[in-house]
């Protein structure tokens, strides 16, 4: 009888393989050639595919109608800050890759003393000012004030 593996398990199991098999082959690879190669389903790769772009571990490059999957190794590190509330951290990192320097901000919680990726945005540096100007109204409009406000009553 074969063990179940619990969902989270399996997931960090998936994308820890991926992203292995995608950094030993270094000239790209296709959808195909990381189904076969790795024996996941097209799906569950699609969606690990997509963490890794975000967290700037891959990169794809499109040639006609092929995607080409390619481990990313360019990236410098300029600066990191972070912001900690219950158990998850928002990362801000400062990074400067193919196509400049850009802020890469990520949501992590702890799930049994492992970082779970949870949500990403990167903004190009800039742009930055104009991403901090848009925040800054979106904090501060009426119905933001309003809204904190109400949960601040409901608090007391």
């Amino acid at each position: 009888m074969e063990e179940k593996v619990n969902p989270y398990k399996r997931e960090r199991i998936i994308h820890g393989r991926l992203i292995e098999f995608i950094k030993d082959n270094s000239k790209g690879l296709t959808m195909s050639e990381l189904v076969q190669g790795t024996g996941f389903s097209r799906k569950a790769i699609e969606k690990h595919l997509q963490v890794l772009a975000l967290e700037n571990e891959i990169y794809m490059k499109q040639f006609g109608i092929t995607k080409v999957y390619y481990p990313y190794k360019k990236i410098k590190h300029i600066e990191c800050e972070k912001l900690v509330y219950n158990n998850k951290t928002v990362w801000f990192d400062i990074l400067e890759g193919e196509y400049g320097p850009y802020l890469l901000i990520q949501k992590k919680k702890k799930i049994n003393n492992e970082w779970v990726h949870e949500h990403s945005i990167t903004v190009p540096l800039d742009q930055a000012e104009k991403f901090l100007k848009t925040l800054d109204k979106a904090i501060n409009s009426s119905k933001t004030k309003k809204l904190m406000e109400e949960r601040y009553k409901e608090k007391k």
